[in-house]
């Protein structure tokens, strides 16, 4: 265990452990107990003397012969033998027979001992227990221990001994909350431990099962006094169960429930990922608390039953082992660790004796799972500690592992931070040879010790000075396998956990594992970082692609990226082979290994995944309409093929989206050859597996929310790219994007796969509805309005229409040329005229229509028409069973629309028949339809079969022939009156109300149900309670009721209509004699009545009805419901009335819920659905316009009925085709050109789909970069704010007294210099001189300044912010090489927005966008991209100073213009220019001050008189400085509008104004270097100057408050 030293302290008494060996032999058969095995333990002698002979017998000769070798050793008083002898009876007992490993149990005690001591050497006096030098207590020894004597010698190597292991199995810890029982055993450790450990290899796969790592992280630290602050602790067990789940990574602490481990064990007890983590703690059995309690004779007792016989794994061993607080010097085991080895050498107080074991188990699990010659990855975490953590860490760097050190976690960890921080490497002759080693300097080795001094000052006596400052010294030579980590990192610890893993290098096999190891991790940065740019690393293809691989399987979408950026071959890696692994390994979480287990289970398929059922599943995606290259018989078999792919990218994306890995579908999308097709087919495959999440009953809305998501992004990207080249191309070729025919996809379109994915917002776009309206009209002219194309459908009327003019191919099809007018005349016929206007789609739909409203309006006709006007004609055809005249053309109809659809059928894109008919049925109007040409077919055949006059028409008890056609007549009016529906689909206004009303109806057939659960409770109820006394059928009870109900929903309820109910319901002529015989007998009691008359006398008083009925015992007669005397007679029964009242309750309830709640439930459900669908109206009218038009355009060109004739010319066509096989060669001919160009059509248009791609993803990585902007300068502005505020709040804590008037002066605001406060602060731009600048025009100027022949490209005011759209802006790129630059010619090589190399990159403006590498001009667009003729990419900085005086004229006094005084600029003019101008030089430097620059300016360009006089020079400089201190005013700082600037290079000044006294404006300006002049200008007039130096003196000239001669002139 890697922990802190603990004190010696005595141990607690501990029970007393059976020591008998334990020898397992066979029972004899009648000695044998049921349910035991065969294999009995026999504890002592006793159970083999109270044998008989005959089990004696039985027993194995090797035991018996063993036995009598342990009597003899009882026998041997000699102690040397004594231990000698046990050793060798116990390698006898190994290397006999008689023991079978065929339970865990078996094993553990055939390979793994334990050690205990054998000779008790008394160490302590203590009356009932004393201490042996082992550390145990008498009792604790085994009972064959021999007692030494006290001043004996106790060696471990001769007073312990090796016996059966009786510690281990699974550990229940009682009163703690955790379902995990970790496994745990005693293991012995001696000189011969190695061969120990090398049967855990055993204990790891077979017995406890655990997964393969893929990482090896050893954690050791502090564990006695572990104090360490809870910000570090966190971001420990972040870091490392981050590490852990990422990588399925071991970790091995020191097991107990202490310091670091139990920091451990917590975070590993409270991750869901707990059972996925295997957690090992090495702990030491002497220091663990309560020991005893893992002793196996304190198991659990499990019973022995079938089920742990069939699983013999289910029958370890299980302790209870009670946590509480340990005594001093001791530890309790972790609960949350999974295993726990004890390490034991038969001492109870000995430190650390599991370091060794634990390295040796390192060891062993590293070279465990040794892939390509490359062991596991072992990282060793460091956190706090003592000695023996170093001692570890030592080891650890010594085996080749690395070691990552939590910095600030405290002593040995802080210790070692600092040693390794502060070495330093000198070169020492060691043995004649001159080495490099690391040492400290005498300061760094005096702070060292007292830092150890501090924490383990009761350790200096034993040497541990010098003894952990070597061990740190030896650690610091690790410099690439020691990371430090602080918690004030940028990136967390499981980042530098797997950076310092890539930081050593290897061979190919190595790199190749550290690269597995990054994937797995997913964090592709630190393989950028630490693999990639590595010269010596240069991957070969084949680990590119196998990298590939790994990264695809585990959906590393970052990972993928950059394999493919550095060189990796996706065409090369698409293999048939790679693809079926690809499927093959599948998350079972994902939705293609969904369909494709059910699609195996369906077909009972037990081989594993082919790409022919990936076909199969992608066929059934797009239902049927595309074969994929999959369905080939090829891909039957398995794969072993190397076959590469055309379009590897699309294939990509498809696996991408049916394994739910959207980045991954995003990444390969971007590089597609047919980027569109692939988007709308990715839309259609995560809309599928949203369908099918539904019929998985999954319930998983976060999934499905993402599908959804994903597959509206696909068709969003689809729909982007058409609307790029929409824009940005002709007509002609996107109209060739959307109908050319794509190889790769089933020679499908782009229009078929829209309409087949049923992608809504592609169809509604406005390039597709245009091709619509192009079919919709078809030559006919689109401006043409509608009722000219109703008039013209009578022919000749179309030939004087307007038509595009288009040229017929070879081939038959029609290219389309220019629209008519004056220059380019029609150029076709007649004939041809009119068959142009009746094939078009328009004009089919308008013919349709008229026949189908005359059809309807004759069935109608016939429908209604009664039997009495047939009868009159008795003597007609129809009397005689013959059909008349509009029978036969509603007959004719209704066939001729069987070949219409017939044919629409087969032109569906699905391959099968089956799938055709399937797909022709999904829409409501077909399945319409079909229905109603059954019905009208059986109609038919019964109206034929009857007689119109038969007379049993006239039976209304026969349902007779008559009728039977009226009703199945009738029904199938309702069905084409439903179809008649469609035509209106059409119609911009009804259109989207029809679908409101579908919409509506299935949330009415939902609403249905609730109504009828009311209903019928409502119905029941009341039928029961009203009509006790029922003489109507079950049936027609149960319709009456409902009848009532429903009806009492819409308002039909009659006031006296529950009284009626009551009578019918209850009145009986046996209830009426009964209850009015009792009400005569009441009454006679109550009037002492005595004859018959006075009992009538009493019933006509009582009643007050005719008695005449009652004296013929007439009773029912009384059962009338207008009687008032049954209503009376009823309602006085108790069932009556009690029937009554609850009956009148449950109709209020009924109403109250029916009437209200629900219909106001439903309204407001149909309110929801009118607001949904009316935001979608303009999608909905498109698609449904879509729908309508490729429908027509799909019909024949004559209607019904008239389309039968139409089918007969085409088979007659037909037949003659067959016989005259004249045109054969050149159909086949005509074929031959279409694939040609079908072929360059298709390959136009990827390059087409590939430069939309690009446009596309720059205008999305500029709005991205924009964005970043923004928000960085709202995080400047902020930050300004900030520290103004605080500025002020400084201020104010400095004055005790209220102030009531403040300035400029008097408060310190930011941005205001004071010079009399502080004369010597260095000034810095005002805010007003950071204002931002005009709109530019000078840097949009042609011809460009800086050389002669580049010219800009044209861009408007509106255009030059970088945030307007400018589609077709492709500027010149211009660098002029002429201009000595210092600068490279790749601006990626250059970090902008900061200092790079020395140089100041900062904006003086703002930041800058930086985007492909290249910086962006903030003020936007010039019109010329590249440097230009500036020497610096991005911003040029010049440093202007502007120095002015007062103007003197000859008088020596100044003078005014308009009452404002005239003041005189130093101007320059330089080399080879004829135009003064202001001085300036350029800054750049990062360490130039402000000041000093245009101090600089000053002194270079106007006062240079360093070449004239030293005294006079001198001289300048005094006045210059004296300048500075005094007179500075800033003018204006940041962009400035230039001539030269361009896209990617501008200028920015930063100009100040000098206003000079009169010692230095008499001083004469002396020309400086590059300056051919220098002089005085005055400006009481406007001189000759640049347009930009004029606009800063118009600006000097504000600030002066002085004459201003451009005053309200825009300069800029």
């Amino acid at each position: 265990m890697a922990t802190d030293d603990n004190p010696d302290t005595s141990a607690p008494t501990m029970t007393n452990e059976n020591g008998t060996i334990n020898t397992e032999v066979p029972l004899s058969k009648g000695h044998q107990k049921k349910g035991e095995s065969k294999d009995v333990v026999i504890e002592n002698e006793s159970a083999v003397n109270g044998m008989d002979e005959e089990a004696k017998k039985n027993l194995d000769p090797n035991y018996l012969k063993n036995r009598e070798l342990f009597r003899k050793i009882g026998e041997i008083k000699s102690e040397k033998l004594l231990s000698e002898h046990v050793e060798l009876g116990l390698n006898k007992l190994r290397s006999s027979s008689i023991v079978v490993e065929k339970t865990f149990e078996d094993w553990v005690k055939r390979n793994v001992n334990v050690r205990e001591c054998i000779k008790f050497v008394k160490k302590k006096d203590n009356k009932d227990n004393p201490i042996c030098k082992c550390g145990n207590k008498r009792n604790d020894h085994i009972p064959r221990t021999v007692e030494q004597p006290p001043d004996s010698k106790w060696e471990q190597k001769s007073c312990t001994t090796l016996i059966e292991n009786n510690a281990f199995g699974k550990i229940n810890f009682s009163g703690v909350d955790t379902n995990t029982q970790p496994q745990y055993m005693r293991v012995a450790v001696d000189n011969g431990h190695s061969n120990t450990i090398k049967k855990m290899e055993r204990l790891f796969t077979e017995f406890w099962k655990l997964n393969e790592p893929d990482l090896l992280i050893s954690v050791t630290g502090g564990a006695k006094s572990f104090n360490v602050s809870h910000d570090i602790c966190v971001s420990f067990q972040q870091g490392l169960l981050s590490a852990a789940k990422s990588t399925n990574a071991w970790l091995i602490t020191g097991g107990q429930n202490c310091g670091v481990m139990k920091l451990v064990g917590d975070v590993i007890g409270r991750s869901i990922f707990t059972s996925k983590i295997c957690t090992i703690g090495v702990g030491n059995w002497g220091k663990t608390w309560r020991r005893e309690m893992l002793l196996n004779r304190n198991r659990i007792p499990i019973d022995t039953d079938e089920e742990s016989v069939l699983h013999p794994q289910a029958r370890e061993p299980i302790v209870n082992y009670t946590l509480d607080a340990p005594a001093k010097g001791y530890a309790a085991l972790d609960p949350n660790h999974t295993h726990h080895f004890l390490v034991d050498d038969g001492t109870a107080e000995k430190e650390g004796i599991e370091i060794e074991f634990r390295g040796e188990l390192e060891n062993l699990i590293c070279n465990m799972f040794t892939k390509d010659g490359v062991s596991l990855p072992m990282v060793c975490i460091m956190i706090e500690g003592g000695m023996q953590s170093i001692d570890q860490a030592v080891s650890t760097l010594r085996k080749g592992n690395t070691l990552v050190v939590l910095k600030g976690s405290g002593r040995a960890s802080d210790i070692l931070c600092y040693g390794f921080e502060h070495s330093i490497e000198i070169e020492k002759v060691v043995d004649g040879e001159t080495k490099k080693i690391r040492t400290l300097s005498d300061q760094c080795r005096k702070e060292m010790i007292k830092l150890i001094d501090k924490d383990f000052s009761k350790y200096r006596a034993q040497g541990i000075v010098d003894k952990m400052i070597n061990a740190v010294l030896e650690i610091s030579s690790f410099r690439e396998t020691v990371t430090v980590f602080s918690i004030y990192n940028p990136e967390p610890l499981d980042f530098y956990i797997l950076s310092s893993l890539m930081q050593s290098s290897g061979n190919s096999a190595t790199r190749m594992r550290q690269m597995r190891l990054a994937i797995t991790w997913g964090h592709a940065r630190v393989a950028k970082e630490f693999i990639f740019s590595r010269k010596e690393y240069k991957f070969s293809s084949g680990e590119l692609n196998s990298l590939l691989l790994f990264s695809i399987i585990k959906q590393r979408t970052a990972f993928v990226k950059l394999l493919i950026d550095y060189g990796a071959d996706v065409r090369a890696f698409v293999t048939q082979t790679h693809l079926t692994r690809l499927y093959n390994e599948l998350r079972s979480s994902t939705g293609g290994y969904r369909l494709l287990q059910e699609k195996r289970k369906k077909e009972k398929i037990e081989r594993g995944v082919m790409l022919s059922d990936v076909g199969s599943i992608i066929g059934t995606i797009m239902q049927g309409s595309y074969k994929s290259i999959f369905c080939d018989p090829k891909y039957n078999e398995r794969a072993q093929g190397d076959e590469t792919f055309e379009n590897p990218f699309d294939i990509l994306t498809m696996y991408s989206a049916l394994a739910d890995c959207q980045p991954m579908a995003l990444l390969f999308w971007e590089n597609c050859k047919t980027p569109m097709a692939t988007g709308l087919v990715a839309h259609k495959i995560y809309m599928f597996l949203d369908k099918m999440e539904g019929k998985w009953a999954r319930m998983d809305e976060e999934m499905t929310e993402k599908l959804e998501n994903a597959a509206h992004e696909f068709e969003m990207l689809s729909c982007s790219l058409l609307t790029a080249c929409y824009h940005h191309y002709d007509k002609s070729e996107w109209i060739n994007i959307l109908t050319v025919k794509m190889k790769d996809w089933g020679h499908l379109s782009l229009f078929d796969i829209a309409t087949i994915t049923n992608s809504k917002n592609f169809i509604s776009h406005a390039a597709y509805q245009s091709h619509l309206t192009d079919i919709w009209m078809g030559n006919i002219h689109a401006s043409t309005p509608t009722w000219k194309l109703l008039l013209s459908i009578i022919p000749p009327l179309p030939i004087f229409l307007s038509f595009n003019n288009r040229v017929t191919n070879k081939d038959g099809t029609m290219k389309r040329l220019d629209s008519l007018s004056e220059e380019n005349p029609p150029k076709f016929s007649s004939r041809e005229r009119l068959e142009l206007y009746y094939t078009s789609p328009v004009i089919k739909f308008f013919l349709n229509t008229i026949t189908y409203v005359i059809f309807l309006m004759l069935f109608m006709s016939r429908l209604i028409e009664t039997k009495s006007k047939n009868i009159k004609s008795e003597n007609s055809q129809e009397s005689s069973g013959v059909p008349g005249a509009p029978d036969l053309y509603t007959l004719i109809f209704v066939v001729s629309t069987l070949p219409v659809e017939v044919s629409m059928i087969m032109k569906k894109h699905t391959k099968s028949i089956k799938k055709k008919v399937l797909n022709h049925f999904k829409r409501v109007y077909n399945i319409s339809d079909f229905l109603a040409v059954l019905l009208f077919l059986v109609a038919f055949i019964i109206k034929v079969k009857t007689n119109s006059s038969d007379s049993d028409a006239y039976n209304l008890n026969t349902f007779s022939s008559y009728h039977q056609y009226r009703l199945i007549a009738s029904l199938c009016f309702g069905f084409y009156s439903f179809r008649f529906v469609q035509m209106f689909e059409i119609n911009s206004q009804i259109g989207p109300k029809l679908f409101m009303l579908k919409r509506m109806s299935i949330d009415l057939f939902f609403f249905l149900f609730l109504l009828l659960v009311f209903t019928l409770t409502y119905s029941i109820a009341s039928e029961a309670l009203l009509y006790p006394f029922n003489d109507n059928s079950l049936g027609e009870s149960i319709f009456l009721a409902v009848k009532r109900s429903y009806l009492n929903v819409f308002g039909d309820i009659a006031s006296d209509e529950m009284d009626k109910k009551l009578v019918k319901g209850h009145c009986s002529a046996e209830v009426i004699k009964q209850t009015f015989w009792n009400g005569i007998e009441e009454s006679v009691v109550m009037n002492n009545a005595t004859n018959v008359t006075a009992l009538i006398d009493v019933a006509q008083t009582r009643y007050q009805f005719d008695l005449k009925p009652l004296r013929n015992n007439r009773y029912e007669d009384y059962c009338k419901e207008s009687s008032s005397m049954s209503i009376d007679v009823i309602k006085r029964t108790t069932v009556g009335e009690v029937n009554y009242y609850i009956t009148f309750f449950l109709l209020c309830a009924y109403l109250l819920f029916v009437n209200i709640m629900l219909i106001n439930l439903l309204i407001a459900i149909f309110s929801n659905t009118y607001a949904e669908s009316e935001a979608k109206s303009g999608i909905i009218y498109k698609t449904q316009r879509a729908e309508v038009i490729q429908e027509f355009k799909a019909r024949p060109w004559l209607p019904n009925p008239l389309s039968l004739l139409y089918f007969v010319i085409i088979f007659v066509q037909y037949i003659i085709d067959k016989c005259l096989c004249k045109k054969k060669l050149y159909r086949s001919q005509i074929k031959k050109v279409n694939r040609q160009n079908a072929s360059f059509n298709a390959f136009r248009a990827s390059l087409i789909e590939n430069e939309c791609v690009a446009i596309y993803m720059r205008r999305k990585k500029a709005m991205a970069a924009s964005t970043n902007v923004l928000l960085e300068q709202i995080q400047l502005k902020i930050k300004n704010v900030n520290t103004s505020i605080e500025r002020i709040e400084t201020h104010l804590k400095k004055n005790n007294t209220a102030v009531k008037r403040t300035d400029a002066e008097e408060l310190e605001l930011p941005g205001v210099v004071n010079v009399a406060q502080v004369p010597k602060r260095e000034p810095s731009p005002t805010p007003e001189s950071r204002e931002a600048p005009p709109l530019h025009k000078l840097s949009r100027s042609n011809p460009y300044a800086g050389a002669d022949g580049i010219v800009r490209a044209c861009v408007p005011d509106e255009k030059v912010p970088w945030e307007s759209t400018f589609e077709w802006y492709d500027p010149l790129d211009f660098t002029d090489e002429k201009i000595a630059s210092p600068e490279t010619d790749n601006p990626e090589d250059i970090s902008f927005n900061t200092t790079d190399k020395g140089i100041n990159r900062v904006s003086l403006y703002k930041p800058y966008l930086v985007m492909d590498g290249d910086p962006v001009n903030p003020a936007g667009r010039t019109g010329l991209k590249g440097r230009g003729c500036l020497q610096r990419w991005g911003p040029n900085k010049f440093a202007v100073t502007i120095v002015t005086r007062w103007a003197r004229p000859a008088t020596g006094n100044t003078f005014s213009i308009k009452n404002k005084q005239v003041i005189e600029v130093l101007l320059v003019r330089e080399d080879k220019t004829q135009i003064f101008t202001l001085p300036k030089i350029q800054m750049d430097k990062a360490d130039e001050k402000r000041i000093e620059m245009h101090r600089k300016v000053m002194k270079m360009k106007c006062y240079d008189y360093d070449d004239v006089s030293s005294i006079e020079s001198e001289n300048v400089d005094k006045m210059i400085s004296k300048a500075f201190e005094s007179n500075i005013m800033d003018v204006y700082s940041g962009y400035f509008d230039d001539s030269v600037n361009t896209d990617n290079s501008w200028v920015e000044v930063d100009a100040i104004n000098i206003h000079v006294d009169a010692a230095l404006s008499t001083t004469p300006p002396v020309k400086g270097h590059g300056v051919v002049e220098a002089s005085w200008t005055m400006l009481n007039k406007k001189p000759t100057l640049r347009p930009n130096d004029a606009w800063l003196l118009k600006r000097t000239c504000n600030k002066l408050k002085c004459y201003n001669a451009w005053r309200g002139e825009v300069l800029m």
